[in-house]
């Protein structure tokens, strides 16, 4: 379980006058009460020993929330300040919260559904020759998308790019990847929010048309968004 933080400026006023009294210790820690500056009292652990690790501060931070969650006021950092996943801290002081329970519609009523929608940029009119890079037009359908996907919770946004046939395999790889990968980071640099994006690219194993001739091939090479799980706000 990991910890929840409280912001700077919370964690500032509580802890201006936080004092303790040991109430359990280990060959490995020492667990104390401590009341805050605010009245309230909170935990914390203090990992001892040369070779001990944050996990021996987080172990103990679990066993005392138990089934709440553990929200971190403060830390001492061995070597950097803040605590990160990178960090590792051996001193931690936290306080126990019951597990939030997330907002559910009322009895009855399930937020309205909105179909799933799909737009393809066609390549040779989106991208510049060749390359991954947005031309205008295609900036402009794809703020065109990200405004009428205004007012509505998307739950996945699946991006497929797609090529002729025309060169290796291993090449038109890297080019639709790059191609749909472009696409998704112009979404979310434009504000396009979801509950997750998935991106590949399928190089010229999915025509829709036939390769042997040049409408054909012009035809295969897009990038093809389509978005699921959505809700209006």
């Amino acid at each position: 379980m990991k910890l929840r933080l409280l912001s700077a400026s919370a964690a500032a006023a509580v802890i201006a006058a936080a004092a303790g009294c040991t109430t359990a210790s280990g060959p490995t820690h020492n667990l104390d009460i401590v009341t805050l500056a605010n009245g309230s009292q909170a935990y914390r652990v203090q990992c001892l020993g040369l070779f001990e690790s944050s996990g021996t501060c987080m172990k103990k931070v679990n066993e005392v929330c138990g089934s709440k969650t553990p929200v971190r006021v403060s830390s001492v950092d061995r070597a950097v300040a803040g605590f990160k996943p990178e960090d590792d801290p051996r001193e931690i002081t936290f306080t126990c919260q019951p597990p939030q329970q997330p907002a559910s519609a009322p009895i009855g009523e399930t937020p309205p559904q909105v179909q799933p929608r799909t737009i393809t940029l066609n390549a040779d009119a989106n991208f510049a020759f060749d390359k991954a890079a947005l031309l205008p037009e295609g900036k402009r359908a794809l703020d065109q998308f990200v405004r009428q996907s205004d007012g509505v919770n998307i739950g996945t946004v699946v991006i497929d790019g797609h090529t002729d046939s025309a060169g290796s395999k291993a090449y038109n790889d890297r080019l639709s990847l790059r191609r749909a990968e472009a696409v998704r980071s112009y979404l979310q640099s434009r504000g396009l929010h979801a509950g997750q994006y998935e991106v590949h690219g399928y190089d010229f194993s999915r025509p829709i048309a036939s390769n042997a001739t040049p409408e054909g091939r012009a035809r295969n090479r897009r990038v093809e968004i389509q978005t699921s799980g959505i809700t209006q706000r």
